[in-house]
């Protein structure tokens, strides 16, 4: 049997090492590395390789989408799943359009992370059961949050209320910064806001972002 190769990708190192005891227990399973930071992950990716990549979407020095988009783009067959705090629909929305496989909250069960390995393993893609109900819920047909808002521009909301360049927004959600400023004007006008300030609050309010 073949050994399924994992690397975990956390800012937290008891997180990583709990998570690591837990997969490898699994027989033919093997993390071959823990990794702390986006800077640290692109290193180790121009010289080595894995079949599953866990990756929390919070990293100190990069936005995990990006790291998503540039992960795929150098190596599409790579099965990415997400393991975060964050378990609103727009966060799934955007891991899955970005090209994770998996998406699991750190507040599931610990067994919901050896779910999703194996699942993605298969080249299915996987989500955690606490996020189901978006699925089903049409996910893809509108956010409950942000009801006033078009899809993308519901991405584009939440990329400026976690605190996003507009440049940056762009290249998160594979658009040009034109567009960019286009749909920020459009939110603007539908929700009455006058900065990026009113719409990290209007965020806070309605629960898509946590309070600073």
């Amino acid at each position: 049997m073949s050994t399924l190769r994992i690397v975990l990708v956390d800012d937290h190192p008891i997180v990583r090492s709990g998570f690591r005891q837990l997969l490898e227990l699994e027989p033919g399973w093997e993390v071959i590395a823990e990794v702390g930071s986006a800077q640290e992950l692109a290193a180790w990716m121009l010289h080595s390789t894995c079949d599953v990549l866990v990756l929390d979407l919070s990293l100190p020095d990069g936005d995990g989408l990006v790291m998503l988009r540039h992960l795929l783009a150098q190596r599409p067959d790579l099965a990415i799943v997400v393991l975060t705090m964050h378990d609103g629909a727009l966060y799934v929305q955007d891991a899955i359009a970005a090209g994770a496989r998996g998406f699991v909250t750190k507040s599931s069960a610990p067994d919901e992370l050896v779910d999703a390995i194996r699942a993605v393993g298969r080249g299915e893609t996987y989500l955690g059961t606490d996020v189901r109900d978006f699925e089903a819920d049409g996910m893809q047909e509108g956010h409950s949050e942000l009801p006033e808002l078009t899809e993308r521009e519901a991405q584009v909301f939440l990329l400026l209320a976690r605190g996003h360049s507009v440049a940056r927004v762009a290249a998160t959600v594979g658009i040009n910064a034109k567009t960019a400023y286009a749909h920020r004007t459009n939110i603007y006008t539908k929700l009455r806001l006058t900065s990026d300030y009113e719409l990290r609050l209007l965020a806070m309010k309605r629960g898509l972002i946590g309070r600073a």
